[in-house]
């Protein structure tokens, strides 16, 4: 790290920073962005109390903590169940068919192999439990106001801009072509993978 470093600050255009001690400093910026798909498991739902199951007013109502306590014990359940490693499975069979033709050879089996792998973890306790407050209010604000792509990477391009540092590490970034095609962005950044 110490050696990315020097080289940065000797080959890039960095800002000239001086402390009290004449020393160049260089402002890191880490972030971990939270990827796609990976805050949709309620943990958000906090900030909301109570959680409502739908919006209708006769709907039962859970504190953050007992709704919480749900999320827990339906994890918990999916792992021993082994549910868990179906979600990855299907995860890498769904990327997998991104990448191929619909001509490719093996295509008919994969797309065949995920749709058993979906119709399976459909029955897990977590989408139980996802459908149970698929009508919350809650977390229906959960997902447009806090979990909104479009949102969350405005809210990120200002701090950043904002905080201007010379060096930018995102973790779990999805949407890297999106920040480097972002005129202002791009003016002052680039990306290295």
């Amino acid at each position: 790290m110490v050696k990315i470093l020097k080289t940065l600050a000797n080959h890039s255009p960095l800002r000239k920073r001086k402390s009290k001690s004449k020393a160049t400093t260089i402002r890191l910026l880490q972030w971990n962005i939270l990827a796609d798909g990976l805050g949709e498991d309620g943990f958000l739902a906090t900030e909301f109390s109570p959680i409502f199951e739908s919006a209708d007013a006769k709907s039962k109502s859970y504190s953050a903590n007992e709704f919480m306590k749900l999320v827990r014990e339906a994890k918990l359940a999916d792992t021993a169940s082994g549910m868990a490693s179906k979600f990855s499975e299907l995860k890498g069979a769904e990327k997998k068919l991104k990448k191929l033709k619909e001509s490719a050879e093996g295509y008919s089996e994969l797309r065949e192999s995920a749709r058993k792998l979906k119709e399976e973890t459909d029955r897990s306790e977590l989408v139980k439990l996802k459908k149970q407050f698929q009508n919350s209010p809650q977390l229906q604000k959960v997902d447009g106001e806090i979990l909104s792509w479009s949102k969350r990477s405005e809210r990120i391009k200002q701090i950043v801009l904002q905080a201007r540092p010379d060096v930018i590490t995102f973790q779990e970034m999805d949407h890297v072509q999106q920040f480097l095609q972002d005129k202002d962005f791009s003016a002052k950044y680039t990306c290295m993978v």
